[in-house]
């Protein structure tokens, strides 16, 4: 086996490398010479690298030096089982470093027949792997328990099959149709005849209804797992444990047990989502607001917190991870832990690191199920594709954010494609569809053509025809029309990329859009305010989540950040003057992306000692106020209107001496 080490400090600064705090060891498989990888080819900004032929032959001694070296974090490019090198990287004392996967051979020797631009994309899927696992935060995990009832729900004696299959540790509850032939159930199975109503829960706590025959009686069961045999392809929800089997050969019946099987015990489930309740836009001063995410999660993990309804809660056991949430949440109160914000930012930087010579990249963000399932079948089949199609793996399609898409365009792609399943299964995507529609408005606005955003979708046996779809995509598009200087692309949250972002494109297009309409469903929009009826209160600056809204102090003027504003309406409700209004727009200016004056007073001084003390506008809502006919008018009567005029240590003792002369206040 070669080592070899390489001085890369200079070139991974140069493909927009964050600072490297981890001490890597990378394992670079050529499946036994049948990859044509040339190590020395790549800059990688680790010594510890190894060139290995197969783990039979080259595991152990990789993992010595991992050991020896205490690397805190390995790279794994190789397509033997992970299991594997988990086994052997684990050490005899002390903690077993972080082990990150990179797939090579099926994403780039088996599908690129030129070997500079296979390694030119495996370089670059190589740096991008390691930044990405640089900034990704090690996962939290809660325990989740799966045990006992299984509910199989059939019309046909198949239901006896399966449960018949299942260990002792599963106890069966069948549901057969009241003409279903009989099934001989053994002792420990339960039999009702009727019809599955309502399915809701998670896996080891869903909540069943069925429908009893013969009249309108309902059984309510509380079971561990769902089974339904049905020919209905889009029956049920499809979340772990509710298991939908289409087919009913002996095959998919032994799959399918064996899968139960798998889910039945104690687990450690990972939580896909981090929530911050200090940016939320949810609600305030007892307003409810926003709420985007409850509807856009398909598995009602999402809920008002019921002991502070202005605030959400998370049934992470119940989280599915397919990333809608974090995607719909305008403030970015809600991120996805893996991959978090900052790790796929960092991904996408070093995926589009120029370099010279560079064809115009095209990034395709592919889901984890029939998007990961395509990409993994082009290689084992050797379907090609254009080399400077460059995959990101996500949880879902809904996972992608259009700062996340928009970015990559930022960041010199020509292009931006999504792949994912024809029928996706976490039920509709209608937030996917107002994220592509944003997109397409903004590529639109700037004159960057809407065609170089592509949504494709796949299911199994489509693999050629939707790979020559890809590649027509990726080799029609013109030059990129945005260029990227290689600079660290440090951004986190999605408003701060969008600000970004849009100025880059005002910078290098030259133009400012300016207003564009959008749906009033999109998180956008102008509050204007009525300068003459406001009077600098500070309700807005003290309910809007993402402060949009600020009081700048030195020149006594309130200021707006329409690209802040995330159109959850509080500042409009709050406003005790009712001067605020909503306009839903996105604006496309320099000027939309930074605060600008809205309404703009003067400091009055105070009549004692002359101390600037309030503005203008406020002490005339109050002198208004307090003087209009009325009690309060005979109370401030005469000289004791100058009470008002005064700052509170000078009030206070004024007022002390009104009172020793016979005020009664």
């Amino acid at each position: 086996m070669q080592r070899f080490s390489k001085q890369s400090a200079v070139a991974w600064e140069r493909f927009g490398g964050h600072d490297m705090t981890a001490k890597w060891g990378i394992f670079l498989c050529n499946c036994r010479h049948t990859l044509a990888l040339d190590p020395e080819r790549f800059d990688l900004p680790t010594p510890h690298v190894q060139f290995a032929t197969h783990p039979d032959d080259d595991l152990q001694e990789f993992a010595d030096l991992v050991n020896r070296e205490r690397c805190t974090h390995t790279m794994i490019a190789c397509c033997d089982a992970p299991a594997r090198f988990e086994d052997a990287l684990r050490p005899a004392i002390g903690p077993s470093p972080k082990i990150d996967y990179a797939d090579l051979k099926e994403s780039c020797f088996a599908v690129h027949t030129d070997p500079r631009e296979a390694h030119d994309k495996a370089g670059r899927l190589l740096r991008a792997a390691l930044q990405a696992a640089e900034v990704q935060a090690e996962p939290r995990y809660l325990p989740l328990r799966s045990e006992g009832r299984v509910l199989i729900v059939a019309d046909e004696p198949l239901a006896g099959d399966l449960a018949r299959r299942l260990s002792s540790d599963s106890r069966p509850i069948l549901v057969l149709s009241p003409h279903a032939p009989a099934v001989e159930p053994l002792p420990s199975w339960r039999v009702y005849r009727g019809e599955l109503l309502d399915v809701s829960g998670r896996l080891g706590d869903f909540r069943a209804v069925i429908g009893l025959a013969g009249g309108t009686e309902r059984q309510e069961l509380m079971v561990a797992q769902v089974v339904t045999l049905a020919s209905d392809p889009s029956a049920g929800p499809t979340r772990t444990g509710y298991h939908v089997l289409n087919s009913a050969n002996v095959a998919d019946l032994d799959q399918l047990a064996a899968r139960i099987d798998d889910l039945t015990g104690d687990f450690l489930k990972t939580v896909h989502v981090a929530y911050d309740a200090d940016i939320c836009a949810g609600g305030a001063a007892g307003r409810q607001a926003c709420g985007s995410c409850i509807p856009a999660c398909p598995y009602e993990a999402i809920r008002r917190d019921p002991t502070n309804p202005l605030r959400i809660e998370v049934d992470h056991l119940a989280c599915e991870g397919c990333g809608a949430c974090t995607s719909a949440c305008p403030t970015s109160a809600l991120r996805f832990t893996e991959p978090s914000p900052q790790a796929l930012y960092a991904q996408l930087a070093a995926l589009l690191a120029p370099d010279n010579g560079d064809a115009d990249q095209v990034v395709t963000f592919y889901c984890g199920e029939q998007g990961k399932r395509l990409i993994e079948e082009a290689g084992r089949q050797s379907l090609p594709y254009p080399a400077k199609v460059l995959g990101v793996q996500v949880p879902c399609l809904r996972h992608v954010s259009a700062p996340a898409i928009l970015g990559a365009l930022r960041l010199g792609a020509a292009g931006a494609g999504l792949l994912g399943c024809a029928t996706c299964p976490h039920g509709e995507r209608v937030l996917l569809e107002r994220t592509l529609e944003f997109c397409r408005l903004t590529l639109e606005a700037f004159e960057l053509g809407s065609e170089r955003l592509r949504l494709f979708m796949t299911a199994g046996g489509d693999e050629a025809e939707t790979i020559d779809n890809l590649t027509r995509f990726a080799e029609s598009l013109p030059p990129a029309p945005i260029h990227w200087n290689g600079k660290p692309w440090r951004v986190s949250g999605n408003r701060q990329a969008l600000t970004e972002i849009v100025g880059t494109f005002i910078e290098q297009r030259q133009r400012e859009p300016g207003r564009q309409p959008i749906d009033a469903a999109l998180p956008f929009a102008t509050a204007e305010v009525e300068a003459d009826g406001c009077t600098l209160c500070r309700s807005c600056v003290n309910v809007c989540p993402t402060h949009a809204f600020r009081l700048d102090e030195p020149t006594s003027s309130l200021q707006f950040n329409h690209i802040a504003c995330v159109a959850c309406g509080l500042c409009e409700t709050l406003c005790p003057e009712n001067v605020i209004s909503l306009r839903h727009e996105v604006v496309f200016t320099r000027e939309a992306l930074d605060y600008r004056t809205v309404v703009r007073d003067e400091m009055v001084a105070c009549l004692q000692c002359g101390k600037p003390f309030v503005n203008r506008k406020s002490l005339d809502a109050i002198l208004a106020k307090m003087l209009q006919p009325g009690p309060l008018m005979d109370v401030f009567g005469g000289e004791r209107q100058n009470l008002l005029r005064m700052c509170p240590d000078c009030r206070a003792v004024a007022a002390m001496r009104e009172v020793e002369q016979g005020w009664e206040p």
